[in-house]
C-alpha cells in the first residue's frame, strides 16, 4: 500500500510531528509532497523520508498539479491524504483527474485557522470548507472534531478518528542547572511552560492576564513560552504593557523537551484545539497540565485528578489553578504521574500508527 501525503511543508507544530511520526513508523509506504521549502520539508529530508518538493508560486498556483499527478501515476499511489487548507485546495482539482480515494486529516478547526485576520478568514477558510466537502473520507484527531464535522454536515460514516500518539520511551535527561545556564534563565524560581505557536487561536494573552494576577501572590515563578509565530512582537509588547516581562521568557521555536523537563507543570490556553501533541509531550515528562476545556483535551485530562481544565477566558479560574499547583509540589507531582500513566496507555505511538493503517486498509477494502 502506498499513500501520498500533500502538505504545505511550512508547518512547525502538531501537524508536522503528526505526519512525520506516521511516515517514520508506518509499515506501509508514505510519500510526502511539500509545496513550501519550510520546516516540515527540511526535517523530512534530514530524517531520510521520501519527500518531494513541488514549489507553489502562491496559494492558488495550480501549475503543480501535473507534477503531483505524475508522482501518483509513476509510484502507483493507492490513497491521497491531504493535510491543511493549501493541500485541500489542490485536492479539489486533483480529485477530478485521479480516480483514487481522497482523504483529508483535520488537524484544526478549519473555520478558525485564520483567527484574528478577517480577510484571510473570509477567503481561505471558506475555500477550505468548500474543498473539504468534496473529499471521500476524513480523519479527525479527536472525537470532538468528528462531532464538529458531523454538525457541519459531513457524513458520519466517512469520518474516522485517530488520536495523536508519541513515543513515551524517548525521554531525555536534563539537569536544571545546565538548562538555566544555557538559556540564562533565573535561578531559584519555578518554571511554568507553554508550548504553542504564537497565534491568536492559542490564547497567550489569556495566559499573560492570569500570570499578572499570579505574580501578585506568588513572585518566584517564571513563564517559559516555547514557540514562534506571526504575533510575537505583539505578545512581547503585551507582556511589557502588563509589566510582567521580568517573569516571562520568549524562547522561540525550540524542541520542548528540556523546558518541559525543568518545569513544575505546563499550561495550554487555546480557544480551539483538536487533540494537541503538547499535552502528550508534557505527560511524557510526567508534568501535569492546566488547560482550557476545548477539543479532545478532556479525553486525557481529568479535572482535579491528573490536571486542571478551565473555561477559555476565565482569568480568575486559570490564576487559581496555576497558584494551586505552584503552592503544592506534591499535588503537581501526583497529577503529573497520573497524566503520564493515562497518556502512555491510551495515546502511544503504536496506537496512532495502527489507527492509520486500519483506516487505509478499510478504505482500500482489504
Amino acid at each position: 500500500m502506498k499513500v501520498l501525503h500533500i502538505i504545505s511543508g511550512g508547518e512547525v507544530g502538531g501537524s508536522k510531528k503528526h505526519l512525520l511520526s506516521l511516515a517514520l513508523n508506518a509499515d506501509f509506504k508514505n510519500i510526502i509532497v511539500c509545496l513550501i521549502e519550510g520546516e516540515l520539508y527540511k526535517e523530512a529530508v534530514k530524517l531520510g523520508l521520501d519527500v518531494r518538493l513541488i514549489k507553489q508560486k502562491g496559494r492558488f498556483d495550480l501549475s503543480v498539479l501535473k507534477q503531483i499527478q505524475r508522482i501518483v501515476m509513476d509510484e502507483k499511489v493507492d490513497i491521497i491524504n491531504c493535510h491543511g487548507g493549501r493541500a485541500n485546495f489542490l485536492g479539489l482539482f486533483l480529485k477530478k483527474s485521479l480516480k483514487k480515494p481522497f482523504v483529508s486529516t483535520i488537524h484544526s478547526d478549519y473555520l478558525r485557522d485564520y483567527e484574528g485576520n478577517f480577510l484571510k478568514s473570509l477567503i481561505f477558510s471558506n475555500i477550505n470548507a468548500y474543498a473539504l466537502k468534496k473529499f471521500d473520507y476524513y480523519i479527525a484527531v479527536s472525537d470532538e472534531f468528528k462531532k464538529m464535522l458531523v454538525e457541519r454536515g459531513f457524513p458520519k460514516n466517512r469520518i474516522f478518528v485517530v488520536y495523536n500518539g508519541i513515543d513515551f520511551d524517548k525521554v531525555y535527561s536534563f539537569e536544571l542547572e545546565d538548562v538555566v545556564k544555557k538559556y540564562n534563565l533565573p535561578k531559584d524560581k519555578k518554571f511554568v511552560s507553554m508550548v504553542a505557536r504564537l497565534h491568536p487561536i492559542k490564547g497567550h494573552k489569556f495566559l499573560f492576564d492570569a500570570a499578572k494576577k499570579v505574580l501578585k501572590e506568588y513572585k518566584d515563578v517564571h513563564f517559559l513560552i516555547i514557540g514562534d509565530g506571526s504575533i510575537k512582537e505583539h505578545l512581547i509588547n503585551y507582556v511589557k504593557k502588563l509589566n510582567i516581562e521580568d517573569n516571562v521568557r520568549f524562547l522561540g521555536f525550540q524542541r520542548p523537551d528540556e523546558f518541559l523537563a525543568i518545569s513544575s507543570f505546563s499550561v495550554l490556553t487555546s480557544m480551539s484545539e483538536s487533540f494537541p501533541l503538547s499535552i502528550l509531550e508534557a505527560a511524557k515528562y510526567k508534568k501535569t497540565v492546566v488547560s482550557t476545556l476545548v477539543g479532545g483535551i478532556s479525553d486525557l485530562i481529568e479535572d482535579g485528578y491528573n490536571g486542571y481544565l478551565v473555561k477559555y477566558g476565565d482569568v480568575d479560574a486559570l490564576c487559581q489553578k496555576i497558584l494551586d499547583l505552584l503552592k503544592d509540589d506534591l499535588k503537581a507531582k501526583e497529577f503529573g504521574e497520573r497524566l503520564y500513566d493515562k497518556a502512555k496507555d491510551m495515546f502511544s505511538l503504536e496506537k496512532f500508527v495502527d489507527g492509520y493503517s486500519k483506516i487505509y486498509k478499510k478504505i482500500m477494502g482489504e
